[in-house]
């Protein structure tokens, strides 16, 4: 589904008519080039067609997403990375936020929750938050200059490293960003965790990083976190 990441752009454009039947136009979405920021967008009318088409159209230099206008279809894309869909439809708003260790650290989805729930676009408790597939605690090894980077963290970062050697340590990606959802008060039974793995789940899931094990592909697919704000649910 990504353009900025693929080996044939016609058969993404491609898989993208074919998620349009079942959701709004392609000419109607609007999407981002992520660059591993803690920045957030608004997207607004202006912006619809933005990447839908041609990945150097994308909204640049952005990791989250969000918007209150009906029609328009926003998405981020990950391959090991965690994506993250988050909805109030009481306001209604939905957004979309790609989270790397590198996002996780910078802290992007607690800023991109806590910016929404201060414009009042998002209420914890109407929030719902789902996860999709990503490298899980016991998969996403990483080294002494990222565990220092999390460590350094203004929150308590110690249930989510896991030790393994004196200079690697597991991390817990998708538990953290949990907490920063707990934090800014949204209930436990409205967070949704995925059990997917990247790196073990291989017939379901794309994993960047076991494309380079494998040595077989230059690139690989990418999942796709979308959401869009359906125009007859408002007129319900």
């Amino acid at each position: 589904m990504a353009l900025h990441v693929c080996n044939d752009p016609q058969g993404v454009l491609e898989n993208r008519h074919q998620l349009e039947k079942e959701t709004i136009p392609l000419n109607r979405w609007a999407l981002a080039w992520q660059k591993h920021t803690d920045q957030f967008y608004r997207v607004t009318r202006k912006d619809i067609g933005k990447g839908a088409y041609d990945k150097d159209t994308s909204i640049l230099n952005v990791d989250a997403l969000y918007t209150t206008e009906p029609e328009i279809l926003i998405g981020v894309f990950t391959a090991d990375c965690l994506g993250i869909l988050a909805f109030d439809s009481t306001t209604p708003c939905v957004c979309t936020i790609h989270s790397g260790w590198k996002g996780t650290v910078q802290k992007i989805t607690y800023k991109t929750i806590a910016h929404l729930i201060q414009k009042q676009l998002l209420h914890p408790q109407t929030t719902q938050v789902f996860f999709g597939p990503s490298l899980q605690f016991d998969s996403l090894e990483i080294g002494q200059d990222v565990i220092t980077q999390i460590q350094a963290m203004d929150m308590n970062t110690v249930p989510f490293l896991k030790p393994i050697s004196e200079q690697k340590a597991l991390f817990d990606n998708q538990g953290l960003n949990i907490q920063m959802l707990r934090d800014l008060g949204i209930p436990s039974e409205n967070i949704h965790p995925s059990s997917y793995d990247t790196l073990k789940d291989t017939q379901d899931t794309f994993s960047y990083r076991m494309n380079n094990r494998l040595k077989e592909f230059p690139k690989c697919g990418e999942h796709f976190i979308y959401g869009y704000i359906d125009k007859k649910s408002l007129n319900e």
